[in-house]
């Protein structure tokens, strides 16, 4: 009786993305939402829409006020992915401290309100280092900071940009 071997071979694809693909996020500080989508192993791009609130007023004069809409767009490079796993600690919900690239424009015309600034528009373009960091039931806080260029439609000026976050991630998150 002729004996046969069969053999079997299972390859398992792992994915070595240390990112998620796709987190949808609501920010509480600047009410607003984003959308961060991982495009390598250590990188996102952040994309964002958000509402900035304005009050000028005194006690000598008329008090005015005006909500402006903001689009941004980020690339990050998560910079301790590999040192978080190997502590133990969590990188889901893109745990994790980054360098990054950051655009912001803003609309000098209020959507609601009054206080409308001089210029028409305001755009930010600055170097940052960002900390974020997710919680399994998805809250989420971050902060940047960096210098960048503020850039109006009469004036260019060097500064030192922050940023802070709060909200939550909508939907699932890898654990």
């Amino acid at each position: 009786m002729p004996l046969s071997y069969f053999s079997s071979f299972y390859i398992t694809a792992q994915s070595t993305n240390q990112v998620e693909d796709r987190l949808f996020k609501i920010n509480a500080l600047a009410p607003g939402v984003s959308y961060e989508l991982g495009v390598g192993s250590k990188t996102s791009l952040n994309f964002e829409g958000f509402l900035i609130f304005a009050l000028n007023g005194g006690s000598d004069r008329e008090t005015d006020f005006g909500l402006y809409p903001g689009v941004g767009a980020e690339f990050r490079y998560f910079t301790n992915m590999n040192r978080r796993l190997g502590k133990g600690k969590n990188i889901s919900g893109n745990s994790g401290n980054y360098l990054g690239l950051l655009n912001q424009f803003q609309f000098g015309q209020p959507i609601i309100g009054d206080l409308e600034y001089i210029s028409e528009y305001f755009y930010s373009l600055a170097v940052i280092y960002g900390i974020q960091r997710t919680r399994p039931k998805g809250f989420y806080w971050g902060i940047s900071f960096g210098p960048g260029v503020f850039v109006n439609e009469f004036d260019t000026n060097p500064g030192i940009l922050i940023d802070a976050r709060l909200g939550w991630v909508i939907g699932s998150i890898k654990k």
